[in-house]
């Protein structure tokens, strides 16, 4: 659907027709259907199975599997409701070549891991089963097509298996029941109205779930996993003709069942008048209004389609950069307001409008959010608007073209998918990049302002209001929340007033100083630099991206650094200074400043540690060592007023209702039995809040940062050295510092409580009970101590996971975690947790201590050694390609004194490590002398 007036859509119509032919080959046709990436390999067997074939080497011996069924919940009868769904369960609980468990248990004994490499989901139109396996070796190789067979046509469905996972199943459930729930479950006959959307959520009936016979599993199976409705997608490091030649010789025995219903695509009917929700409940701790605008999903198979979309990104990414610059005045008319676009089926799509409320504020909020919307469709966005965003945009897609060869293989399948499903055009990177830069270059910003007029339209309009069910929270009626929109599309904000500044990013270019002293590493091609005042820099030059630099600098301190009546101003400090802006510039100003430019630069404060983060393309890196200078050196003290008034006046809001969140008072609880009244493990509250000072803030933000002779600089990624070297002495080595001696984190002995400890919390309506067992202690700190925790870790996630969940049927999901901490005196902290039904805690919870017990006994069992051991060596292989897992270790490794070279043996460590310290470090950090044991239940739990 258009909303361009004709005339003018004419003329601009014209104009991109000759800026498009200027940059895109001559007989580029814009009403044709886009062309498919080269790269891609489409075909369609006989049966009507189609597939997408993509050789990708990212990352190296690896390959990305999807089995697509196009269909879902929609598909389903009513005494069918959640099956779609419960069959996704079934495909991994028994299949013609693979009995039940033997299909996780062989990608584990791979190195894969279970919900990452090997998972599925369900949609209302779809289902999606996916499988990441090595392609090093042929027994896998076969084994993954077995997979894929099976899950199209052999799912054993056995009745047993059935009944043995209902339970699951309705855990599943269980674990999104809240306030969320609710409230969706009352707005989705409004926004899906009168469709069959609103009477299919994939979970389904409970009833359902619990109670339906096997044959109507095997009736959808038979109906919907039929090849004319399937796509197989295979993208990875292979050969793509061999791929192609497996497929068919595979998937070409298929057969479609005879008098195969036909596929329908649902609509989201119409409807004339705006449809509204309010709705308050006592578990949500803030207000909220969305507005869906409902639309004809327009096609987006041409060039000038393409065009449309990029247009509506441009005009939302405007509107929302103006919504954002309301939220930093000093008192913001709301929390956060955006606009965008969400599609609803398969068939229409929406304008979103939604913003989050605070107390007092709702006709405020709401007019501003409406009148921002209306001065945009009435006045327009200006050029030095426009430019801004077209060029992040160019460069945008001008990097994603640069790491063509870096896409990692999953990104590709998850684009082949939605091609299947909704026909989404695939026309490859460099097309892509082709037509962005011809249909942004010169666009007029009149045709942009003109996507705005959609959001005028009553038709198809949908509201929904929610507040917290509390005094104080008057919600308005229908009629009332109509009028605060309508004379919101009058009010008048006056002109938009664009606040950039011309000065220089930095005035002057600081006096250099030097690197004083060089290690090379030349077994992991790392360069150690001391500079001149102290600073240490660690340097790793890769080929992993081509567009991509990655730092990460800290310095021991933190918030141990303070007294006890500073910790609420040094936790807020990053953040209000962080808001304040840089140098002379505001954030607003700073965001303008850096218009096409990709960097990205983040300070924070911690326990024990104060850190830099940030990343920047290698044409950027000048630009990102300014900025770098200038966080440290000019934080923005003119604009820390109103940073303060605006995060202290938004914050309170957030806070207000803290304790009407379940998950809140649970978490509360949990601190209070380990700290006591300890000053520095209290939520922050409203009388917390007080204790902001931004003076204060600033203070110990300049102590924590302007001493660089305490700090280590890590960079990782597309780095020439030679420049390299002179920014680094240009803007670090020049950085102030006081002592060239580093600072130690202070031990301030806030230990958690020793001992056994119990929480049991009542708060909640829904019939769910979170369990959390903690344990907690003194250690001596090693990197061995610290693996032989993460390794028994993953044998007890093996475990839990398979009696939890697989043999009771008590869970959806178990988490194990566990952790050495180095500072500021060695310590652990590990435990497990989970959502289950109320009359099932303590036994679940009995359940996983004895799993516990039983490797602290006994040691763990033989077949799950060898899967942890796979998964670390085959984690590690991936990592050492990777910019991120370089950053992070280089890091680690030098605030820890060790080796770098040890990153290279890791995997000779691996195989060679002896599965008893796991047992022992069972032992030793999963005391059972020292635990604490919490739940939180519901209300009405006696």
């Amino acid at each position: 659907m258009s909303f361009f007036k004709p005339l003018v859509f004419f003329s601009l119509f014209i104009a991109l027709l000759t800026a498009a032919k200027a940059q895109l080959p001559e007989d580029f046709d814009l009403n044709s259907p886009l062309p498919v990436d080269p790269d891609v390999r489409v075909g369609e067997l006989a049966n009507g199975l189609r597939y997408y074939i993509r050789e990708n080497s990212e990352p190296e011996n690896r390959v990305s599997l999807r089995l697509v069924v196009n269909a879902g919940s929609l598909q389903e009868e009513d005494d069918q409701r959640g099956i779609a769904h419960f069959l996704e369960h079934m495909a991994f609980n028994g299949t013609k070549h693979f009995e039940k468990q033997e299909l996780v248990n062989f990608l584990e004994s791979i190195g894969m891991r279970f919900g990452q490499h090997l998972n599925a989901s369900t949609s209302f139109d779809q289902t999606i089963y996916k499988l990441e396996v090595p392609w090093d070796d042929e027994e896998v190789k076969d084994k993954a097509f077995l997979i894929l067979e099976d899950w199209a046509d052999a799912i054993s469905l056995d009745p047993f298996e059935i009944e043995a996972e209902r339970g699951v199943i309705v855990e599943e459930w269980r674990s999104g029941q809240g306030a969320s729930q609710r409230i969706r479950d009352q707005q989705y006959p409004l926004v899906y109205f009168n469709s069959r959307y609103a009477k299919r959520l994939p979970i389904g009936s409970m009833f359902v779930v619990q109670n339906a016979p096997a044959e109507r599993f095997v009736d959808f199976y038979e109906k919907w996993y039929r090849p004319d409705l399937m796509a197989v997608i295979a993208v990875g490091d292979f050969d793509g003709d061999e791929m192609e030649r497996q497929i068919i010789s595979r998937f070409s025995r298929l057969e479609n069942p005879e008098d195969a219903p036909e596929r329908l695509n649902y609509e989201v009917p119409d409807h004339d008048q705006t449809l509204s929700s309010i709705i308050s409940d006592p578990e949500i701790t803030s207000m909220s209004a969305v507005v869906y605008l409902k639309l004809d999903k327009d096609g987006d198979e041409t060039a000038t389609d393409y065009r449309r979309h990029l247009i509506e990104r441009i005009y939302f990414s405007l509107l929302n950069r103006r919504l954002g610059e309301r939220t930093l005045e000093a008192t913001p008319p709301y929390i956060s307001a955006s606009v965008g676009s969400t599609g609803l089926g398969r068939e229409k799509r929406a304008y979103v409008m939604s913003a989050n409320l605070m107390q007092g504020k709702v006709e405020e909020g709401l007019q501003y959010l409406a009148a921002e919307v209306a001065r945009a469709s009435e006045t327009g966005f200006s050029e030095g608007e426009l430019s801004r965003v077209t060029a992040d945009m160019i460069r945008r897609m001008d990097r994603a073209y640069e790491e063509r060869e870096n896409t990692p293989s999953s990104v590709f399948a998850a684009e082949y998918t939605r091609a299947f499903t909704v026909d989404e055009p695939i026309p490859g990177i460099a097309l892509e990049r082709d037509m962005t830069r011809a249909f942004l270059t010169g666009l007029d910003v009149d045709e942009v302002n003109e996507v705005g007029e959609a959001f005028r339209n009553h038709h198809n309009r949908v509201i929904l209001f929610t507040a917290p069910e509390a005094e104080g929270y008057d919600l308005p009626s229908e009629e009332e929340l109509l009028a605060i929109f309508e004379e919101g599309w009058t009010k008048d904000l006056g002109e938009y007033v664009d606040d950039v500044s011309d000065e220089p990013l930095l005035k002057e270019i600081p006096e250099p100083g030097d690197i004083v002293a060089e290690i090379y590493h030349e077994d992991v091609d790392v360069y150690d630099w001391t500079l001149s005042n102290g600073a240490r820099v660690i340097v790793k030059p890769t080929s992993f991206k081509n567009d991509q630099v990655l730092m990460s600098a800290y310095s021991e301190g933190g918030y141990s650094m303070v007294a006890d009546d500073e910790y609420v101003p040094a936790m807020t400090a990053t953040m209000l200074l962080g808001e304040a802006g840089i140098g002379p510039f505001s954030t607003i100003q700073l965001e303008k400043k850096l218009a096409g430019k990709a960097v990205r630069l983040s300070p924070g404060i911690g326990s024990n540690t104060e850190t830099l983060g940030g990343s920047s393309s290698p044409q950027d890196l000048e630009e990102f060592f300014k900025l770098v200078y200038l966080q440290i050196t000019q934080p923005n003290e003119a604009d820390l007023p109103k940073a303060y008034e605006s995060i202290k006046n938004r914050l309170s809001e957030v806070v207000a209702n803290r304790s009407k969140s379940p998950g809140a008072v649970f978490q509360d609880a949990i601190e209070e039995a380990f700290y006591g009244d300890h000053p520095r493990h209290q939520p922050l509250d409203l009388d917390r809040l007080d204790e902001m000072d931004a003076r204060l803030s600033l203070e110990i933000f300049k102590d924590r940062f302007q001493n660089a002779g305490d700090f280590v600089f890590v960079f990782v990624g597309s780095i020439e050295l030679d420049s390299f070297r002179e920014q680094v002495k240009t803007y670090l080595a020049s950085l102030p510092t006081r002592d060239k001696e580093p600072e130690k984190a202070r031990d301030l002995g806030d230990r958690p409580k020793s001992g056994r400890l119990s929480v049991d919390i009542k708060k909640g309506l829904e019939e769910k009970t979170s369990a959390r067992v903690y344990f907690n202690g003194e250690a001596e700190w090693s990197p061995e101590e610290r693996y032989a925790l993460a390794f028994a870790r993953g044998l007890l996630n093996i475990r839990m996971r398979e009696v939890l969940r697989e043999d009771n049927g008590g869970v959806y999901g178990v988490s194990v975690f566990g952790a050495l901490g180095r500072l500021p005196a060695g310590s652990y902290s590990t435990g497990f947790g989970f959502t289950c039904d109320p009359g099932n805690a303590e036994t679940l919870v009995r359940l996983g201590l004895m799993e516990i017990l039983s490797l602290q006994e006994n040691g763990p069992r033989a077949e799950n050694v060898q899967k942890v051991k796979e998964l670390h060596i085959r984690e590690h292989e991936r990592g050492v390609k990777d910019n991120g897992f370089w950053l992070r270790n280089l890091l680690g490794m030098s605030a820890e004194g060790r080796d770098f070279s040890e990153i290279l043996s890791f995997e000779e460590m691996v195989r060679s490590f002896d599965p008893l310290a796991a047992r022992d470090a069972a032992r030793k950090y999963f005391d059972m002398n020292n635990l604490l044991v919490a739940y939180l239940r519901p209300e009405y739990a006696e």
